[in-house]
């Protein structure tokens, strides 16, 4: 019975120091794991592909914006208009169909105006991941995380890649910007080489 109990303490000994083999590398790995953060709001409102995009949509959209709002006030003021109890029944379905006219117009505005939304924010993922993904490579960091979506409280400014990543995705789209163009010039030469033959 003795010799049975030595036994099990003896592989209790064992296992217990394997175990904290374990643990100690287990913690060695965690306290080797370098989680930086990145502030996607930053990002969203301050890169040259997030200024860009603004530009783009209002240059794009600004105009038929100005117009609908325009057209909005205009019937605000038709609106008022019609409390008076002289108003006839002809004006006020006008009116209503004036309005009905005008939801129809700024539905189908957001719904382009979204479309392209979508296409600059997949745009900008894109770019955002691949910047994060160079920052931390060359920083050494195992995780990066979005400070606003990841539920952190609390990260050391050591930690903090907002900066870093905000100028590699600027560096990145001014490299893709710069490879458009020239690809734009190339088919401008070719053009102007095809006509000559």
């Amino acid at each position: 019975m003795r010799t049975v109990l030595l036994a099990a303490f003896a592989v209790c000994l064992i296992v217990g120091g394997s175990a904290a083999g374990v643990f100690a590398s287990d913690e060695k790995a965690a306290s080797a794991a370098k989680i930086g953060v990145v502030d996607m709001q930053t990002i969203a409102s301050q890169s040259a592909p997030a200024e860009a995009a603004k530009k783009q949509m209002d240059e794009k959209f600004g105009k038929e914006r100005e117009s609908l709002e325009k057209q909005g006030e205009a019937l605000k003021k038709k609106a008022e208009s019609l409390k008076n109890p002289k108003i006839s029944e002809e004006k006020k379905l006008e009116f209503i169909r004036a309005k009905q006219d005008l939801d129809q117009k700024t539905r189908n505005f957001f719904r382009k105006v979204e479309q392209d939304e979508v296409k600059l924010r997949q745009d900008m993922v894109t770019l955002v991941f691949q910047a994060s993904y160079e920052v931390a490579r060359a920083k050494g960091f195992n995780f990066v995380v979005d400070v606003m979506a990841g539920g952190v409280l609390y990260a050391d400014q050591a930690m903090d890649l907002t900066q870093d990543v905000l100028a590699e995705v600027n560096r990145l789209y001014k490299e893709k910007d710069a490879k458009k163009d020239e690809k734009k010039e190339t088919k401008k030469d070719e053009k102007k080489g095809g006509g000559k033959k």
